[in-house]
Formats: C-alpha cells, structure tokens, sequence
C-alpha cells in the first residue's frame, strides 16, 4: 500500500481517481488546488503526486517545483494529468522533473498503470542504492581501514551531494517563474533552503577534508574563541530551515560565557548527531537539545524520540559502518557516529548513549571547556 496525493480543481474527476486507487489498497488524499496540494505533500509526504497542470492559484508546474524545493521530497514520483499534449508542454513538464505524463482522457487502467509504474521504478532506485552500498561495503571490507573509510566517504557523500543541488535548483526555478505570485514569507522561505542547501554543501566538502586529516593523523586543530551556546543554535536553526515543517526543535542553552573551540570539530559533533535524531524520529516529533556547564566540561545532550537502539545494538554503535538492527528502510552509511566519537576523543572529551527501543534516544557528549590544543599546528 502507497501513500497518494491527487491535486486537481476538477471536484468530479479528483474523486473518481482516488476512488480507483482506493480499490487498490492505496492510503489516498485529495487536493482542490496547488496551494492546498503543496501543503498536504509538506506534511504528509506522499509516495507519489498526480497532478493537474491548469489549477488557479498555483499551476501544476509551480506545485512540481515546490515538491522538489522540499529536501524530504526531491525524488518524490510526480504524475501530470492534463488535456495538454502538444510535445512543448511534455517537454516543459519533463525537463522540470516529472516522471510521466498523462492526457485526459483517460481510462483507469491508464492511470493504475502509470502509478504502478512509478512506485516500481522508486522502489527499484532505493532497491539498487542499496545494493551499491552492500557491495562497495563488502569490497572496502577487504582493504586497511583508512583506505575504507575514505572511499566510502567518498560514495556517500557523491550521493548525499544530490539532494541540495536539487533543492537550490528547484527553488531557483520557482523563485524565477513564480515570485510575483508569492508572498514574501514563501520567496524568503525559498531564499532560506537556497541559503541552507549551499552551506549543506560547503559542510559535506568540509567534512571529507577533515576525516580524511584524522585518518591520515595530519588534522591541524584550530583554536578560536567561541560563543558555544551560538555557534549550536544557528547549527539548529539550519536544521529547523530543512526539516521545520517535519520536526520540532528545542534548544536550551545554559552556558554564557565564551572559551577556546575548534569549530569544525564542534560542528561534525553536532550536525551529525542532530541529523541522527531527526532521520530516525517520527514526524511531529520534538528534537531536544541542551546545553549545560559544569567541572570544567561542557555537557551537550540531544535527545529524540525516536525508534531508540536496543542493549546489544548500543555495543557495536560507535563502529564504521554499524547500524542498529531495527533501522527499517532509513537510508544510512553507518559512518556518523564512527565519525563523532572520532571528533569527540580529538577534543579530548567522551560520548555516551542512553536509549531504550522505541522510547527514543539521548546523546551525552561531555567536552572540557579548555581543550589541550597547545601542541597542534595551525
């Protein structure tokens, strides 16, 4: 069974495509038109979207843009049904991202037909990524472990490089088509996930440059003075710019005094338990993050509500490529917290999990206010 959004201002026609899908065992949501389809795709996260091309408000086109500005739904399956059929329109449609065309009329095995196809097609996708990442795992099995770790940072993050490409893309296009039918909060909205995406994607360069020195033992750490409790907020307020409409995130943050930090060490702590917690919690649901002071450490928690990490999963938690057995289809490497325990001991600090299955789980780093960086070059 498939979540399904059907987005047509044709009242007769959209309930008789969702009593079709209905009988097939769908979970199926009606939209009367682009901007409610938009808000509807937004919170629900449909498998794939049929949608009308000629609505009032918003188009079909400027619906397919939205969905693929969204981060959680840029390879989201997205249908046409339209009475346009010259080959412009078509062309139109696919260069923008949709995965097939359908002109009105149409006959309800066309229909099953092209969304069969689509749900066949994503699942073939995640199916074969999958595959890619078990043998590029099986393979790196065989080599040292610095060798492994950089190749398969380098698969990951090739991957991981598509998604905010797609929504800088997406968001550019509708910015250029569509600002003036926007109001401002929705072309700042669009601004802020352009804005985010490219600070995504400096971060994951960022990111290999600095495994690659711990591997390699040739990481330069750099002190700075830090306001710590800032440096994490903003860190959270990129999160909420990407995964706000998903997720609720809480920051208390009990430090007011600044110290000596290496920020890109902070950062791979932070951003990659933070990221955790939101990719292995239920929608609606509230990431926790606080931060307190005491003895000289500082002691940073981020708590979810997650699935949680069973007693004998938690004794393999902090190895590369280990994941929990009850991840489920979560897409994941298995690198991130190999990665932080690797920061957190560089700082000179300790990591610890405390978690329960499906009682969600808390994060407790603990890292000295004054970290030894004497000795390390610049």
């Amino acid at each position: 069974m498939a979540k399904i959004l059907v987005i047509d201002d044709e009242l007769i026609l959209r309930t008789e495509i969702m009593e079709w899908l209905t009988y097939e065992d769908h979970e199926v949501r009606g939209a009367e038109n682009g901007v409610v389809g938009i808000d509807h795709a937004s919170e629900w996260r449909p498998d794939v979207i049929i949608c009308d091309i000629t609505m009032p408000h918003l188009d079909g086109f400027g619906v397919l843009l939205e969905v693929h500005s969204n981060p959680a739904m840029t390879h989201t399956p997205f249908i046409f049904v339209t009475a346009r059929s010259t080959h412009e329109d078509i062309r139109h449609g696919m260069n923008l991202g949709a995965d097939d065309y359908i002109t009105k009329p149409f006959t309800r095995m066309q229909m099953l037909e092209a969304v069969q196809t689509q749900l066949g097609k994503h699942a073939s996708r995640e199916q074969i990524y999958q595959q890619e990442l078990v043998q590029l795992q099986n393979t790196l099995a065989q080599e040292q472990q610095q060798r492994l770790l950089k190749a398969r940072l380098i698969a990951m993050f090739s991957h991981d490089f598509r998604n905010p490409l797609a929504v800088i893309l997406s968001s550019k296009s509708l910015l250029a088509d569509y600002a003036d039918k926007m109001n401002a909060e929705r072309r700042l909205a669009h601004y802020n996930r352009i804005e985010t995406s490219v600070k995504q994607l400096i971060q994951m360069l960022d990111d290999m440059l600095i495994v690659s020195q711990m591997e390699s033992g040739n990481l330069g750490l750099k002190p700075e003075h830090l306001d710590v409790g800032k440096f994490i907020q903003l860190m959270i307020e990129e999160f909420q710019a990407t995964n706000g409409g998903t997720h609720h995130f809480i920051f208390e943050n009990h430090v007011e005094t600044s110290s000596v930090a290496d920020t890109r060490l902070l950062r791979q702590v932070g951003s990659n338990l933070i990221s955790n917690a939101v990719k292995y919690s239920p929608h609606g649901s509230s990431i926790h993050v606080t931060l307190n002071v005491g003895e000289g450490n500082y002691v940073l928690v981020i708590q979810d509500q997650g699935i949680g990490i069973s007693e004998e999963d938690q004794k393999q938690l902090f190895e590369a490529f280990k994941r929990g057995k009850n991840v489920g289809e979560v897409s994941g490497t298995g690198l991130g917290l190999a990665i932080v325990k690797r920061a957190v001991e560089l700082y000179g600090g300790s990591i610890r999990v405390e978690s329960a299955l499906n009682q969600g789980t808390s994060m407790i780093v603990t890292l000295p206010v004054y970290p030894n960086f004497a000795s390390s070059d610049s």
